[in-house]
């Protein structure tokens, strides 16, 4: 069995005392039953009450609650799902200042702190305490919509994107108020830190440490000579104009389609007020994370030299 005590010895907490109310976010489709087996049994030997929005998978011993109220009053979101389901997730708790723990039941995970096989360790941990809570960087993206001003929160990223078959996206940048670049490309992803190993990475931009507070501009597939990502400060705007010449332009907010945008449409994305909440086990840091998840392994050259100069 881990020992998530000993592994946190050297990890700072924010606040890690056991959780007594814990709510339960639930892969809508997943099989995540023996998650939820274990989960309630821990509950009722530790004596720590559940809460749930109605799902036929729960048990009877389980609150139920409206969705809006999921987060109220609890110590600890529990996300059993994958990272859609960790994004569902915080924004339920965030808002309020609820830590998130996410426990990856499918694939990859990124987002997640524990993996399925390592849920029961994972809530021992809660029940001792041996836990930290860390802060994410959070982005806020605005604009207006049928003369109403809309407001959305990204935990991952803001992406603009050209229409299949519709034509390229022409879209001008601006830095607080100041004129960045223009270019036609496929679009363009403002990322979080956290979010910088999603879509951003994919299209070329750079891993960048969670504990970061930045914003990350990459562009997709640019036609012009600058084509590099730009990494904004924490107290620094960007905005994004579609061009009069654009096709219309896809907006996703953490991979949810919000609008399509017409040529001379305008969104501003800007550092969010507050940070969402995470809850760490183990002293596995940002690099270690990454060449797990992430799956980076070192040049085959590399695999018989010891780095002391010799070969193996």
């Amino acid at each position: 069995m881990l020992n998530w005590r000993a592994m946190n010895a050297t990890t700072p907490d924010r606040e890690t005392a056991p959780p007594r109310r814990v709510s339960l976010v639930l892969h809508p489709r997943r099989d995540v039953q023996v998650a939820i087996d274990q989960v309630t049994a821990w509950a009722q030997r530790t004596g720590t009450e559940l809460a749930a929005v109605e799902d036929e998978r729960l048990p009877a011993g389980v609150r139920r609650c409206d969705i809006g109220e999921l987060a109220d009053g609890c110590d600890i979101v529990l996300a059993l799902g994958g990272d859609g389901t960790m994004l569902g997730g915080l924004r339920l708790a965030a808002p309020l200042g609820v830590p998130v723990l996410g426990a990856n039941l499918g694939r990859l995970g990124y987002l997640t702190e524990v993996d399925g096989e390592h849920l029961p360790e994972g809530l021992e941990a809660l029940s001792a305490g041996a836990f930290a809570v860390e802060e994410r960087f959070v982005l806020r993206a605005r604009w207006e919509q049928d003369g109403i001003r809309r407001e959305h929160v990204a935990f991952n990223d803001v992406v603009l994107s050209r229409v299949p078959g519709r034509g390229q996206a022409l879209l001008a940048l601006h830095v607080d108020g100041q004129l960045l670049v223009r270019y036609a490309s496929d679009g363009v992803i403002a990322a979080t830190p956290a979010g910088s190993t999603a879509y951003s990475y994919a299209a070329g931009g750079p891993i960048v440490s969670p504990q970061t507070r930045a914003m990350i501009v990459t562009p997709d597939a640019p036609h012009g000579l600058f084509n590099r990502a730009v990494v904004l400060g924490d107290e620094e705007s960007l905005g994004v104009e579609v061009l009069p010449s654009s096709a219309p332009v896809a907006v996703e907010v953490d991979g949810q389609l919000l609008v399509e945008a017409e040529p001379g449409w305008n969104v501003e994305v800007t550092p969010n007020p507050w940070s969402a909440l995470v809850v760490r086990l183990g002293s596995a840091g940002f690099a270690e994370r990454a060449r797990r998840k992430l799956g980076i392994t070192d040049p085959a050259a590399l695999a018989n030299f010891d780095f002391a100069g010799h070969e193996r």
